[in-house]
């Protein structure tokens, strides 16, 4: 194979059920953030090329799209397989950055 050429390569596939915690750095112009929630992946069919699924989270859609036009963040997020909601928000402790948990009720 000539040197200069790249091959792509995308894993198809679905997530797999189970619980997750979703966290984003925000950065606010001054400051970063950290942003988490924990839900639920749903077992679902591949929805399209690449890693697709289905997570469900307590917090209504709208109230979490609301949350996050009004800090300002952006709507991508890690997933991590777990709750690990209290670790973050003892890592944003001990880093000293803010921690906002969006679930129910907030």
């Amino acid at each position: 194979m000539h040197p200069n050429r790249h091959i792509g390569v995308s894993v198809d596939g679905a997530l797999k059920p189970g619980p997750v915690t979703l966290v984003r750095v925000h950065w606010d112009g001054q400051h970063y953030q950290l942003v988490t929630l924990t839900g639920k992946v749903l077992a679902a069919e591949p929805q399209f090329n690449g890693v697709s699924g289905k997570v469900q989270i307590t917090l209504p859609v709208n109230t979490l799209l609301d949350e996050l036009a009004q800090m300002g963040a952006e709507s991508h997020f890690a997933l991590i397989y777990g709750n690990y909601a209290a670790a973050i928000t003892w890592l944003g402790r001990w880093l000293g950055v803010p921690v906002t948990t969006l679930t129910k009720g907030e």
